[in-house]
């Protein structure tokens, strides 16, 4: 669809027929060079505004938003006008609305007054783009013209704009909709379901064996439905072996809400009987949900295997040692290693310059040899540290903390992954020891010298509580060093999340990642002694994080029984026997 878009500038005038996309291309380009947006409205008098992208991917963005009292007295019940490139998906430290493409602002909180010459540095927010759509309600002579999707590849009908064509369902009431719709004017719906296999299916035009595809479909739960996981599945006509399930290969999953739409998007590899359909389930029994726009294209030769994982096959699913050892069955699920305790500084130099380097070597040669990514943890903290550099003087713990981090990466040169300064947010564990050398720069210093000694490595700024309560102390905090440019990504601890709502998960995984650097999910666990709790919240919480654009890498905390550092944390016993979370997950990584 197009649109009548004009934007006025100084000294820059664009009118005409354009897209929408590339309207937004232009919007973007503003913020990058820390112009604001939505010029043309109004805000309130004397107020301004400025937003600065901190970070773009093809279906969405991040922004910080700084609004300025320019008058000589203080304002209250302020408004701002921006135009954003599709949806708010969330907006933090103010209040706002979305008209069409223009988000209203207003004041709230701790910014409800703005004092004179006051700028905000807090407020943000998160957009999903809009795929084309232009979100103004209207509509136009050219937008389904037909009873088939133009754009759905080998999808036609995809976006239910003929009636029920090629979709149905394995069991449960289908029907086609106009009360939602992710564009155009209606979706399909299910309901009455009654088991996790009753879901929506697709029926796309013919699948070539030997070859991929890439598969996208939109969803969204029924209004009041709370969040959950939805499943996209290829399903093969059944083969003559009636023992196996092999027909069915789960191509993607997400969680998913009643307040936005979600894509699921995967690629499936055709080998083996003919295809069948697609099948939009879910692990819950009775959840209603829409689908709509589902596309399907060529994606090129399969590689045989007939068989896709969800998620980014780039991304690792990594675990811990187990009371100082690598199990011999840790290759068998895990993709990724952390030392727990061995490489934290009191464990390696627990007396000043004799080092013990035993613990470390075995896990970093482990790595090596299998073709994995090792991360160190930790450099900095201020806890675990050896108790000698607490009675230095200020200049002796500086050449202390530097010889530690230098003699490290001597020893170990190819190190993927360094967790350089953990839990320094204020009211955490920052290290008090590297303040007295470094000074208030502290965690900027500390990151120069593992930069200067570990050129290869990725450096990550670690903290616990970021994704439940401190999210907003904790980027305070880490502003000034990713700033400066010295910190590569952002870790984040993921204990004690059990009771905390996907949505809540969801916004403040956002609010990090408009730092514009990569996250590493660093200590994710599920302390749950009830096996089919702990399930539950896997299954509502790791696709969140593994289908996330903005997550990297996932590190679990422990899987042994009994040997991890929370109680209940456990997925497997130690004989080898696995909990239902394990078995889930495995199965969700195709293992």
């Amino acid at each position: 669809m197009k649109k009548k878009i004009q934007c006025q500038w100084p000294g820059l005038k664009v009118s005409g027929e354009t897209n929408h996309r590339a309207a937004g291309s232009i919007m973007a380009a503003f913020a990058l060079l820390g112009l604001p947006l939505g010029s043309a409205v109004a805000d309130t008098s004397g107020v301004s505004h400025q937003v600065t992208i901190s970070n773009d991917w093809s279906s969405g963005y991040c922004a910080a938003l700084t609004v300025t009292n320019n008058n000589s007295a203080a304002v209250s019940g302020w408004q701002i006008d921006m135009d954003v490139d599709g949806t708010i998906s969330s907006l933090w430290n103010a209040g706002w609305t979305q008209d069409g493409d223009v988000v209203h602002v207003t004041g709230s909180g701790q910014y409800e007054t703005l004092k004179a010459g006051e700028s905000t540095s807090q407020i943000g927010f998160c957009v999903n783009r809009s795929s084309g759509s232009d979100n103004s309600g209207g509509s136009s002579s050219d937008d389904n013209s037909s009873g088939s999707s133009s754009s759905g590849g080998l999808a036609v009908n995809g976006d239910v704009e003929d009636g029920l064509t090629n979709w149905s369902s394995t069991s449960g009431d289908v029907k086609r909709t106009t009360q939602d719709s992710h564009h155009g004017a209606a979706s399909v719906l299910i309901s009455n379901r009654s088991a996790s296999w009753h879901g929506i299916t697709f029926q796309p035009e013919t699948l070539s064996s030997g070859k991929k595809y890439d598969v996208s479909v939109w969803v969204k739960l029924a209004p009041g439905e709370s969040d959950t996981t939805l499943i996209l599945t290829g399903k093969r006509t059944d083969d003559s072996d009636t023992s196996t399930t092999n027909e069915y290969t789960r191509i993607t999953t997400a969680t998913v809400s009643d307040y936005e739409w979600t894509e699921l998007k995967g690629t499936y590899s055709q080998s083996g009987t003919p295809f069948q359909h697609f099948i939009i389930e879910s692990d819950s029994d009775s959840v209603s949900y829409y689908a709509d726009d589902f596309t399907v294209e060529a994606a090129g030769d399969a590689d045989g295997s007939g068989s896709s994982t969800s998620g980014d096959t780039n991304k690792f699913v990594g675990n811990i040692t187990t009371s100082g050892s690598v199990r011999s069955d840790f290759s068998s699920y895990w993709n990724q290693i952390t030392p727990e305790n061995e490489g934290k500084w009191g464990s390696v130099e627990k007396t000043r310059d004799v080092y013990n380097w035993s613990g470390i070597d075995a896990v970093y040669q482990y790595a090596k040899s299998h073709h994995i990514p090792f991360k160190q943890h930790t450099f900095v903290w201020g806890s675990q540290y050896p108790s000698w550099i607490t009675s230095l003087s200020a200049s002796e713990q500086a050449a202390e903390i530097e010889e530690w981090i230098q003699d490290f990466c001597t020893r170990y040169p190819d190190v993927d992954i360094i967790d350089v300064v953990n839990e320094a947010t204020p009211g955490h564990a920052p290290a008090s020891f590297a303040k007295s050398a470094f000074g208030d720069d502290w965690i900027i210093k500390s990151f120069k010298l593992a930069r200067k000694y570990c050129p290869k490595a990725t450096l990550v700024l670690n903290d616990y509580n970021v994704l439940s309560w401190h999210t907003d102390k904790f980027i305070e905090m880490a502003k000034p060093a990713v700033q400066a440019g010295v910190v590569d990504a952002i870790g984040l601890q993921a204990h004690g999340l059990e009771d905390i709502s996907t949505s809540t998960l969801k916004t403040n995984l956002e609010k990090v990642a408009a730092l514009g650097l990569p996250i590493y999910i660093s200590e994710y666990d599920v302390a749950e002694t009830d096996d089919q709790t702990q399930l539950d919240v896997f299954k509502a919480q790791f696709p969140l994080f593994y289908n996330s654009d903005a997550v990297a890498g996932i590190t679990l905390w422990g899987y042994v029984d009994g040997k991890t550092w929370r109680d209940g944390t456990g997925l497997i016993y130690d004989d080898g026997t696995q909990r239902p979370a394990m078995k889930w997950l495995m199965n969700y990584l195709g293992k």
